[in-house]
């Protein structure tokens, strides 16, 4: 009965190790995502900027979002930033999504005016379902003197409806103020806002890039309150 008891253990044992082998090996696309996302940011930025307003759509089965959309008129939602006010307009925003994957949900952001005049994600996921879409983005800001830095998180929800986006709203935080002390607003910080009529029309885009490693440069005086 000892052997007996001993062995069945042994079995057990060698179960669980084989399934957890098993779900390193093939992962689920949940599993994917959330690794992904992880990657970008921090889920306690992710909080933030929802207990900020915005909608976070979960879901493995997002809609194809690939083109160039314009985002306006623009205006402050809700934030934690104490300069922000009430009714805020804040410039009209562009954006392009391309090279959608269906298999890591990877997906590419360019961007004007969500920082800066330009903004490159320098990685991207996207999650959602049926027309309900929300992509996770991570851009560097360099100060114009190139000497200081941030990183910040910038989230984009809405729904896509034929070749137009509606109820878009777009949240930025800063996920890493450790080399940008004094130009940047704070670790923590963010706002969102969205596009008050509701349609976020397609567009021809066509972003003014520069880069540096890789990396986009931004050509203005980065965000700060």
């Amino acid at each position: 009965m000892k052997n007996f008891l001993v062995l069945l253990c042994l079995l057990c044992a060698g179960m669980i190790v084989s399934c957890s082998k098993s779900d390193k090996v093939n992962p689920s696309p949940q599993d994917i995502l959330n690794k992904k996302i992880s990657d970008i940011l921090p889920q306690q930025y992710i909080d933030t900027l929802a207990k900020l307003g915005l909608v976070v759509n979960q879901g493995t089965t997002p809609p194809n979002v690939e083109g160039a959309f314009r985002i306006a008129p623009l205006v402050l939602k809700n934030s934690n930033i104490k300069t922000d006010y009430a009714g805020q307009v804040f410039h009209d925003a562009s954006v392009k999504f391309f090279e959608q994957s269906t298999n890591d949900f990877g997906i590419k952001l360019v961007g004007k005016y969500f920082l800066n005049a330009a903004d490159t994600s320098i990685t991207t996921a996207i999650s959602g379902s049926g027309n309900n879409f929300t992509v996770y983005g991570k851009v560097k800001s360099v100060s114009a003197d190139k000497t200081k830095y941030a990183y910040f998180g910038i989230l984009l929800s809405g729904t896509k409806d034929g070749t137009t986006l509606k109820n878009v709203t777009y949240g930025i935080i800063n996920i890493d103020n450790s080399h940008g002390t004094g130009i940047f607003i704070n670790e923590g910080q963010g706002r969102v806002a969205y596009d008050k009529d509701g349609v976020s029309e397609s567009i021809n885009f066509d972003a003014v890039s520069s880069f540096k490693n890789g990396e986009r440069v931004f050509l203005t005086t980065p965000f700060k309150p």
